[in-house]
């Protein structure tokens, strides 16, 4: 079995029937728009059947985002993205390429059209389980890769990185816990900004530190106990101090887990509008079209948490193309001024990607968060959490 990305088992360990936010119908509803996909790339249609698998497809997903509310927000927030997300990647794996003619892992000895029914479908359970296309021929740019020289240093790493990121977990459930306006969207909206910054800061250390906890922890299990290798599990995110441009955030910190579709839609978009590869009309058609498809993208995860204020997060990623048009034409400019790349346009650099996403970022999360609340959910349900560490600490030292 080839080695797969790991988002996509932290994305079936929410929807085992096991784990209790997702112990319901709806939960196990959200398995299925990955079923049809797999089984649409397997069947390997053309026109126009492969137009009416996909409509099937999309409104398959239309119909488990319907029905996938937990009432848990960053729970509905995700699965509503990742439905959505598969609903993109349908139109690309169905329309935009023939994925058994196009794609091969290295470890393949023969082209996927050519296998039996049954091993296609699971070779193309094993391409939609790695969107960053790990040790396949579309793997994306970028991937942070680790220094481990061997599997045990590798394990210690992964080890490390959890207990870290755990700690800073903790730290945010323990301050979500206890912030009443968490509770309340009238009272996180009413906060000014100072004070929301804090708070939205709260909703992102929490959603990142559990994503890279987790996926260290899988990343330890599949090496040590599988013959996975540590190639086959590059870091959840690229290293902060790339960051010092919004666009290499984008590109290199940020995960990459969208750009197998971003890209696609972003080229032929610009091959429709006439614009030659290289030149700066198809940059930067591309450029937008990813935002603009990653915003659909994070509908779904809107429509979940409350239909009512779908698109809210959509403003957020047409921002950041925006923003990444104007940061290109000051460097340019600095340029030709003969400004060269040096530690201190760095940290230049730095300050202005922070200020950018202190002004973007905390009204998105705001209204997502504002969103959620009032769609009935909760930040963090105590059903499903237990105790915080600091909580812990806190009751003993008062005792």
């Amino acid at each position: 079995m080839y080695d797969t990305d790991a988002i996509s088992i932290w994305w079936i360990a929410f929807a085992l029937p096991g784990s209790e936010p997702i112990r319901t119908q709806e939960s196990e509803g959200r398995k299925i728009p990955a079923f049809v996909l797999q089984l649409g790339i397997t069947l390997d249609l053309r026109a126009p059947w492969n137009v009416a698998t996909c409509v099937a497809i999309i409104f398959v997903c239309l119909t488990c985002i319907r029905h996938a509310k937990t009432d848990v927000l960053f729970l509905d927030y995700f699965i509503g993205m990742a439905i959505a997300g598969l609903a993109m990647d349908a139109i690309h794996m169905i329309l935009l390429v023939r994925p058994l003619h196009t794609f091969h892992h290295q470890k393949q000895t023969r082209s996927a059209h050519e296998l039996p029914w049954f091993p296609r479908f699971i070779w193309a359970a094993q391409l939609c389980a790695s969107p960053r296309g790990v040790g396949w021929n579309h793997q994306v740019k970028n991937l942070p890769e680790h220094r481990a020289k061997s599997k045990q240093e590798f394990v210690v790493s992964c080890l490390t990185s959890a207990a870290e990121h755990f700690l800073w977990f903790d730290l945010a459930q323990f301050y979500i816990r206890h912030n009443p306006v968490y509770q309340s969207a009238a009272a996180f909206a009413s906060q000014n900004f100072a004070r929301r910054i804090l708070a939205c800061s709260g909703y992102l250390v929490f959603y990142y530190c559990m994503g890279v906890t987790v996926h260290s922890l899988i990343s330890a299990f599949a090496v040590s106990c599988t013959g996975s290798e540590p190639s086959s599990w590059p870091n959840l995110f690229g290293k902060w101090k790339d960051a010092y441009t919004i666009r290499r955030f984008w590109g290199r910190t940020w995960h990459q887990f969208l750009r197998r579709f971003l890209a696609p839609f972003g080229q032929k978009m610009a091959v429709y509008l006439g614009f030659k590869s290289g030149t700066n009309g198809s940059s930067y058609t591309q450029l937008y079209t990813a935002f603009f498809v990653s915003g659909i993208a994070h509908l779904g995860g809107d429509a979940v948490l409350n239909s009512s204020r779908l698109g809210v997060s959509f403003p957020f990623f047409i921002y950041q193309a925006l923003g990444i048009t104007f940061e290109d034409m000051v460097i340019a400019a600095a340029r030709r001024a003969g400004v060269q790349e040096t530690k201190w346009t760095r940290k230049v650099g730095y300050v202005w990607v922070i200020c950018w996403f202190i002004v973007t970022v905390t009204p998105w999360v705001t209204a997502v968060g504002v969103a959620g609340v009032e769609g009935g959910g909760t930040a963090i349900p105590s059903k499903f959490f237990p105790p915080s560490i600091f909580e812990i600490l806190v009751r003993s030292v008062g005792k």
